[in-house]
């Protein structure tokens, strides 16, 4: 029986169908930051892929054959792999779990291929539903008292881009999911109240209650070392 994985529905095939278009070669090493239990590695290794890694706190309790699974805490990240070895990863719902992203974004660099590609989502914070809660509530949403309690880093994408230049990456594409715009988490009233602001003219971008990166390689930066944070931090100071 396939397994099933926690989240939006539909978000995991949506992941799937842009990783399939981004890697043809069936021998791509592949890697699922935060597999849980190995769900979406499942429907690769189905589609014919072969060098497939998932890493989570704890191995699935029925692990898939064909699937190497790695037991690793990633707040204290350090990936298993050589550098330049992954032509994909994927990280599903899961940065926002994480206590330290840049750390996890140095690792994720190192180990990345030069032409491969990051394929990140995460709560989408810049929605009409998700700013009209934090102007009325003061509350971030999937972040607040209804939403996970391991959710623990939000990500904006102005800041968030900084810091994945800090660490050699950038974002190649944005979008956001449901591909409709719609917010499938958000109570109806909040939904008919974004619907009335949208109709007013307030745009969201993007819209959707996950917010979809595809990241790659930053031609024009390398991997920051203490030496260069440090120069940065000073200068500006001084």
């Amino acid at each position: 029986m396939p397994k099933i994985e926690r989240a939006n529905a539909g978000l995991h095939p949506h992941i799937i169908e842009h990783a399939l278009a981004l890697v043809h070669d069936r021998r791509a090493r592949i890697l699922d930051l935060g597999c849980g239990s190995g769900a979406m590695l499942e429907s690769l290794l189905a589609h014919g892929y072969r060098d497939l890694h998932g890493i989570d706190i704890a191995r699935p309790a029925d692990p898939t054959p064909g699937i190497t699974f790695i037991e690793a805490d990633l707040d204290a990240p350090v990936l298993p792999f050589e550098a330049d070895s992954l032509n994909l990863v994927l990280c599903v719902e899961f940065i926002e779990h994480v206590e330290n992203p840049g750390a996890l974004l140095r690792e994720i660099a190192r180990v990345l291929h030069p032409q491969g590609r990051l394929l990140l989502t995460t709560p989408n914070l810049h929605s009409v539903e998700a700013r009209l809660r934090l102007l009325l509530l003061g509350q971030l949403k999937q972040f607040d008292r209804i939403g996970d309690p391991t959710h623990i880093a939000p990500v904006f994408s102005h800041p968030f881009a900084v810091l994945l230049r800090r660490h050699g990456l950038q974002v190649e594409r944005r979008w956001g999911y449901p591909v409709d715009g719609s917010s499938p988490t958000s109570r109806p009233a909040l939904r008919l109240a974004a619907r009335v602001l949208r109709g007013l003219g307030l745009r969201g971008e993007p819209a959707g209650d996950q917010l979809c990166l595809l990241i790659g390689r930053c031609p024009h930066a390398g991997l920051v070392e203490s030496s260069d944070k440090r120069h940065a931090v000073t200068a500006h100071y001084v």
